[in-house]
């Protein structure tokens, strides 16, 4: 009876006063545990039945909907409809979860939260859901200070670092940094450290916590003195991966593999599809303080884009414009729809060409500017990238500009003190993000392959998650990248590329890396000329001149947007990225064609088998799992394009096949499929239409099929229909 009394008042407060579209939360009572001894806490979900009820989820309820998770628990045998009481062990902070299914066992809503053990008064709390993947803050209350503090400098003066230790033994030495008072503001006593724990189970830590001049950039740990905060250690529980989480929480780091391509951890293998523009996408009026110092860039409303950001979305707004966060956040969502999944940009443009991005408490050119870092921008920085992450948006963080000025902006030049100390805060308040590239130098002038592994160095020093890192090149010095080959601190390429060297480039330093003994994974990241780039009309061209050269030779790739008026905007003005949809669209298509078809991860790039093709657009380009899969780019499939089987038969037997066309313009595939065996030179023939156009011819083993004597090679017309 006092249950239907509960929901009666439940659904008559529903009707009364609809609960807004925000998270619910599990009350706990009480919220902390104790540091040695156990326990007993009362778990509320009724905030949850709530919320299902005032939504019309369910017509009928009862506490065998709910699923309570708590795996550092007991679970006592009192329930009480839609609470229920949990013993915890002392000293561990304790993720608790809760999900809510109709009578389906259909997953209706979920909650969360996570029991701090704060008792020992170390001043330490953990936020963020403690699931597998997902972000967490370990928050220290320290010593208090101000973004604009001098001596000492908490950005630079003190050394936090904490070390995450995991189930399996592996250790996580994650730098820590001052954040003010935790939620943006730039006064307080709360330090960080960012962390996403990569499996489930019992982790600990411990804080490493020291005070020294300019301490923070030494990678030596003998020096520094101590703080009272220093060792302090503690312990929690970590949920299992959410397989229904958001982007790539469900998937996992985005890892180098000693592969030709990243692989997420608990995910598939990587293909990138990404906008290499605009470079000074961080530059929204939408962030506090943001200034203009002027040259050719401007400051980014992304005013088309305002209508993609949805409730729920990311929302703050700059104390200095008033503009708020839907236009950089609608702009990612609209990004991520169109299958964009990686975005190129400059943290820090001054001295280059928009100059007005970058992570500093002012814009001129002081070494205290450059070493007091903007806390609340910083703050809004995270939830955007955040943001990114759950779109399934791969972030790649170009480190510095080509233009003479941004290169010397720090140190002059040399590595110094403010240059490691922006590696390092960049490392610390954002590496934790699941997919990252680090790219040194955007077409560097000012530094040799000596100082940019120097660089390398430092960042992996700081990067506790060993992000893939690249350093950026112009079309005619992508030859400098052999004074990298067999460095292990560089795993990908960051290409500027004439048309037509497209594919020799992807095969070139695939081949080149993999005989240096470290594969690297190929990105094109910028397609010349500069001035042309893609523009709202060159997408069909750059689709046969490029975007399957890459593709089919094992690359990936973003899109550089060239230097255009308004409305089409060029690399440091776009606004609208519907206007280039068109190639949004065929980048998407072919991607999800290898993802869904190919072991692209074992293929090689086989032109060489290939002959006859119509030669416009460049010709044709193979990819192959020689005796598997064979798929075709032809830029003008005229029908006289032989393939060579040869290879593919089985001790001499020759094996089923069957060719299909997959039209890369529409994303479907056309006509009726093709048998036919390997073993010899086969011609490809026409497609279903349309055979002045492009096509792919996929070819793939049957399996299930016997295999047959190969045939004469002048009996292989009988094969054909």
């Amino acid at each position: 009876m006092a249950l239907l009394i509960l929901l009666s008042a439940i659904r008559t407060a529903s009707a009364l006063a609809p609960l807004p579209d925000v998270p619910p939360a599990i009350r706990a009572t009480p919220a902390t545990l104790a540091p040695h001894d156990e326990t007993i806490v009362t778990l509320d979900a009724n905030e949850l039945v709530h919320r299902a009820l005032a939504r019309g989820d369910l017509f009928s309820w009862h506490d065998g909907n709910l699923e309570w998770i708590a795996p550092g628990g007991t679970f006592l045998p009192s329930r009480r409809g839609a609470s229920v009481d949990v013993a915890f062990p002392g000293g561990v902070a304790q993720p608790v979860q809760v999900l809510l299914r109709n009578h389906h066992g259909e997953l209706l809503d979920k909650a969360g939260t996570v029991l701090q053990s704060v008792g020992d008064g170390s001043g330490w709390t953990l936020t963020g859901p403690l699931i597998a993947w997902q972000p967490m803050e370990f928050v220290l209350t320290g010593p208090a200070s101000s973004e604009m503090a001098v001596s000492p400098n908490p950005f630079l003066d003190f050394r936090m670092k904490v070390t995450f230790q995991g189930p399996h033994g592996r250790e996580y030495e994650v730098q820590g940094f001052f954040d003010g008072d935790g939620q943006g503001g730039d006064t307080g006593d709360v330090w960080k450290a960012r962390f996403s724990p990569d499996v489930q189970g019992p982790w600990t830590f411990e804080v490493d916590f020291e005070r020294g001049f300019e301490l923070a950039v030494e990678l030596n740990p003998g020096v520094g003195s101590p703080t009272v905060w220093h060792g302090i250690t503690g312990a929690f529980e970590v949920l299992p991966l959410d397989p229904e989480a958001e982007g790539f929480y469900r998937l996992g780091r985005l890892e180098y593999v000693g592969e030709h391509y990243l692989k997420f951890r608990d995910g598939p293998y990587f293909i990138k599809g990404g906008t290499d523009s605009p470079e000074n996408f961080m530059g929204y009026e939408g962030f506090d303080d943001i200034e203009d110092l002027g040259n050719q860039g401007i400051i980014h409303e992304f005013e088309e884009h305002i209508g993609d950001w949805v409730p729920g979305d990311p929302l703050f707004t700059s104390s200095s414009t008033g503009t708020d966060s839907k236009g950089i956040i609608g702009a990612l969502n609209y990004l991520s729809s169109a299958g964009i999944n990686s975005i190129y940009f400059l943290p820090m443009n001054l001295g280059g060409d928009g100059r007005e991005t970058c992570p500093f408490v002012a814009y001129a050119k002081t070494t205290f500017n450059k070493t007091h870092y903007d806390i609340s921008r910083m703050h809004q920085w995270n939830t955007v990238f955040e943001h990114a992450q759950r779109r399934g948006i791969q972030l790649q963080f170009v480190l510095s500009e080509t233009e003479t000025g941004n290169e010397t902006w720090l140190d002059g030049g040399a590595l110094g003190v403010e240059r490691k100390l922006f590696f390092r805060e960049l490392v610390a308040r954002f590496g934790h993000h699941l997919a990252i590239k680090w790219n040194l130098a955007e077409e560097p002038d000012f530094f040799n392959s000596t100082e940019l592994q120097q660089h390398a160095r430092f960042v992996k020093a700081f990067d506790a998650y060993d992000h893939p890192l690249a350093v950026h090149t112009k079309t005619f010095n992508v030859d400098e990248y052999v004074d990298y080959l067999g460095n292990p601190d560089f795993t990908a390429t960051s290409i500027q590329y004439d048309l037509e060297d497209a594919n020799d480039h992807v095969e070139a330093w695939r081949f080149l890396s993999a005989a240096a003994g470290h594969r690297w994974v190929i990105d094109l990241d910028e397609n010349a000329p500069a001035s042309v780039g893609l523009s709202e009309s060159n997408a069909p061209e750059l689709r046969k001149r490029a975007l399957y050269d890459i593709y089919f030779s094992g690359g990936n790739l973003e899109w550089y947007a060239g230097s255009h008026p308004d409305p089409v905007g060029g690399d440091l003005t776009v606004e609208d990225f519907r206007i280039r949809e068109e190639m949004w669209d065929y980048t998407r298509i072919a991607r999800e064609f290898m993802q869904d078809h190919l072991p692209f991860w074992e293929m090689e790039p086989a032109d060489s088998l290939l002959t006859g093709e119509a030669p416009l657009w460049g010709g044709g380009q193979v990819f192959a799992k020689v005796g598997e899969h064979y798929a075709i780019y032809l830029p003008a499939a005229d029908g006289d394009g032989m393939l060579d089987l040869s290879d593919s038969g089985l001790d001499g037997l020759s094996l089923p096949m069957q060719l299909r066309w997959f039209n890369p313009r529409t994303g479907e595939f056309e006509g009726t499929p093709r048998d036919l065996f390997s073993g010899g030179v086969i011609e490809l023939g026409a497609p279903p239409r349309d055979a002045h156009e492009d096509w792919v011819c996929w070819i793939t083993r049957v399996r299930g099929q016997p295999a047959s004597v190969a045939p004469e090679p002048d009996k292989l017309e009988d094969l054909l229909p």
